[in-house]
């Protein structure tokens, strides 16, 4: 059985340096910036204006907290 998660490391216009996103089972579930720098890293969520279909609202809260702290370890590296 393949990963029930996965991360994307990303830049846009919209931020001066790299972020990482969280999917789990295939829906964005948050991201982390290191926009304040990487001691003051920042996990945002979506928000209303994205596709409800495309959005995991509900993760198991251990599973939450461990794909956090990968994906913060994986954007300091």
């Amino acid at each position: 059985m393949a990963n029930p998660y996965d991360f994307i490391i990303a830049s846009d216009d919209q931020h001066e340096k790299v972020f990482i996103e969280i999917y789990y089972e295939g829906k964005f579930v948050a991201q982390i910036s290191q926009e304040h720098g990487l001691d003051n890293l920042e996990i945002e969520f979506p928000g209303i204006d994205l596709v409800e279909s495309l959005i995991a609202r509900n993760v198991p809260l251990n599973t939450f907290l461990s794909l956090a702290t990968e994906a913060a370890e994986k954007l300091i590296q």
